[in-house]
């Protein structure tokens, strides 16, 4: 899918070179009949449509799998879309951040009945970070590993925000991929044509999982199973606003207590910070509504402005979601109050309270605090609980483990942006430099 105008986030598409090593899952395509993969395709494809209407002049660019593009690309599957992108700069490839971001391969135009359209092929990339929780039935995944990952998602961010002046404003696991070798690739494309061979795509949820872990996949469950688990398991957001990234429903905050050993996933695993497509120069701001609900700053919520420091405050809520395979905060609205009130509950439950100058900062503030007070909330219905006890009594983590995280989180879910932790300030905290990574 190509609209007219330059278009960084190629997602819409993957593309492959026709003369390079092409993408496979290394999960056996026996493992999943045809039925259970019309299944994936109908619900991936229910969720993530965009309107047919805008396939006119001026508009989306007709795409089709099997089309070849500039007699090198070949069009494999679609992966998604989305609403608008921004156009980026490269600043200086030599920073050590640099291949921590998804990269451009080849930009060229095409011609069609709808116009002209400009076009950016990425590199090819695995699964994102939410593949990745799915597998661990969202037990989350071992601390090295999740020690590596917010490495090198803080790595990327400071090469956004200190060269090239960019706030991603999107930071999740939807959008962080893992870096994929040449094999994983011919495999994958091998895959995609057998599929095409019975007549169905190549289903976005059909990725691998043995490469990153010792588990199997089970997509291959009865049709009652696998409904609910690609139905049941994600908060909602807000898919009528072009400013808020689409959700797909594929988890929710779990309320049991009895957890499981986290997912086993390689301490050599890379990832690359991908879809720019909601990002925006520090000093150009299309919308003063940023971030998936559930990663969203504080100071969004509040209508207080926002800045590099609202990235940091994502990293903090995915660094818990890998952890635990929950996620920090779920707000979720009712018929007495709000999702930003009890997004502001989870909040201040969470961090032991919000200082009263936060409380009056903003367009908003008034809407939710009276003299540093949540309003229509009584005091006695906030229960605090820290980010450290939550990991010693709900996880079981043991406390010497819980400190060290439970600080490095509260550096990145600082009520005030000022205070927050910098990407760089990130990178030499003590829980990130407790072993090597």
């Amino acid at each position: 899918m190509m609209t007219n105008g330059l278009m960084t986030n190629f997602d819409s598409i993957r593309l492959h070179r026709l003369h390079c090593p092409v993408p496979s899952s290394s999960k056996d395509v026996s493992l999943l009949d045809l039925d259970d993969i019309k299944k994936l395709r109908y619900i991936e494809n229910r969720e993530s449509q965009e309107d047919e209407a805008e396939y006119e002049a001026g508009g989306y660019m007709p795409i089709n799998t099997g089309d070849v593009l500039k007699n090198q690309y070949k069009v494999c599957r679609k992966l998604g879309w989305g609403h608008f992108s921004t156009e980026t700069r490269t600043v200086n490839p030599n920073h050590v951040g640099y291949k921590n971001i998804v990269q451009m391969v080849d930009t060229f135009k095409l011609i069609s009945e709808n116009g002209v359209h400009n076009a950016i092929s990425l590199e090819i990339m695995g699964p994102s970070l939410l593949h990745l929780l799915m597998q661990s039935d969202f037990r989350g995944i071992q601390v090295a590993a999740v020690r590596r990952i917010i490495f090198q998602v803080l790595r990327g961010l400071t090469y956004l925000h200190e060269e090239c002046h960019i706030i991603h404003t999107d930071i999740k696991p939807e959008n962080i991929l893992i870096k994929v070798d040449e094999n994983y690739i011919k495999k994958l494309i091998g895959q995609m044509e057998r599929f095409s061979e019975m007549g169905v795509d190549l289903p976005r949820s059909y990725v691998s999982s043995e490469f990153w872990t010792k588990q199997e996949s089970s997509l291959h469950d009865s049709e009652e199973d696998i409904i609910p688990r690609f139905g049941e398991h994600r908060a909602s957001s807000y898919p009528g606003n072009m400013y808020f990234s689409e959700m797909t429903n594929y988890r929710e905050r779990h309320s049991q207590t009895d957890f499981s050993t986290p997912m086993w996933v390689s301490p050599n695993i890379e990832i690359k910070i991908a879809d720019l497509g909601n990002a925006c120069w520090v000093d150009h701001h299309f919308s003063p509504e940023i971030q998936t609900r559930q990663y969203r700053a504080l100071e969004v919520i509040l209508g207080a402005g926002y800045s590099y420091p609202a990235d940091l405050w994502s990293i903090g809520c995915l660094a818990f979601e890998l952890a635990t395979g929950e996620m920090l905060f779920s707000p979720k609205g009712s018929s007495e109050h709000s999702a930003n009130i009890d997004h502001l509950c989870l909040i201040w439950e969470t961090l032991g309270g919000i200082p009263k100058y936060i409380t009056e900062t903003g367009t908003e503030f008034k809407k939710y605090f009276a003299n540093g007070h949540l309003k229509d909330v009584p005091a006695d219905n906030l229960r605090i609980w820290k980010i450290e006890d939550v990991l010693v009594e709900k996880y079981k983590w043991k406390r010497l483990d819980a400190i060290p995280f439970a600080s490095f989180l509260s550096s990145l879910v600082e009520p005030d942006p000022a205070l927050r932790a910098t990407s760089s300030q990130a990178l030499n905290n003590e829980w990130l430099l407790s072993t090597d990574i």
